[in-house]
């Protein structure tokens, strides 16, 4: 179930993807930032944990899209208010993401509390820059 819970996020993150390429396009220096930093995350601290093929490459797949989308939010070509207001968004859902993966993978529990509050507002704040851009 949690891999299915992986493939359905990536879903959400194809959209916002696709909504910061249909306005924009991937800013190539914070997507390669961005993913150089990730990627030596999943494979220094997540990979060494996880024994189960299939949630390994749900979960690098899911982190590669994840880094993208961040990367396409910040190439959005838009008002400052709805870029920042999406890219912000993103970013908190990447930041949630890495607390549920410390969590999950790593047992690392000490920054739970913040999954949900961080994930609320990065809702709120990706659904502002929506209303904000109509």
């Amino acid at each position: 179930m949690f891999i299915a819970g992986i493939i359905l996020f990536f879903f959400a993150h194809a959209g916002y993807l696709l909504y910061a390429l249909m306005n924009g396009r991937i800013h190539k220096t914070v997507t390669l930032t961005v993913l150089a930093a990730y990627l030596v995350f999943f494979f220094f601290v997540l990979y060494p944990s996880i024994d189960n093929k299939a949630l390994m490459f749900a979960s690098l797949v899911y982190l590669l899209i994840s880094c993208v989308s961040l990367g396409a939010a910040a190439g959005l070509q838009t008002t400052s208010m709805v870029k920042w207001a999406f890219i912000f968004g993103i970013f908190l859902i990447l930041f949630s993401d890495t607390i549920i993966a410390f969590k999950e993978f790593v047992k690392y529990r000490e920054l739970n509390f913040l999954i949900l509050p961080t994930y609320y507002l990065a809702q709120i704040s990706i659904t502002f820059a929506l209303m904000r851009k109509k």
